[in-house]
């Protein structure tokens, strides 16, 4: 699957089928800092990845 990583950077990765969890424990992203989409759409921490999948890690801004 192809992962783009909140910093732009691009992941090649063969490791289907794995939840979104799973993923984030493998790159050592915590779960509350980041949304997760699968060709393009939001999804939660529970969904199967396959290794034909485009991932896109978005990092989660917090302000005021």
């Amino acid at each position: 699957m192809k992962v783009i990583l909140p910093n732009g950077d691009i992941q090649e990765l063969a490791m289907g089928p794995l939840t979104v969890e799973e993923l984030l424990q493998h790159l050592d992203i915590s779960q509350g800092e980041v949304l997760v989409s699968k060709n393009k759409c939001i999804i939660p921490e529970d969904t199967i990845l396959e290794n034909s999948d485009d991932v896109r890690i978005i990092q989660v801004v917090f302000g005021g």
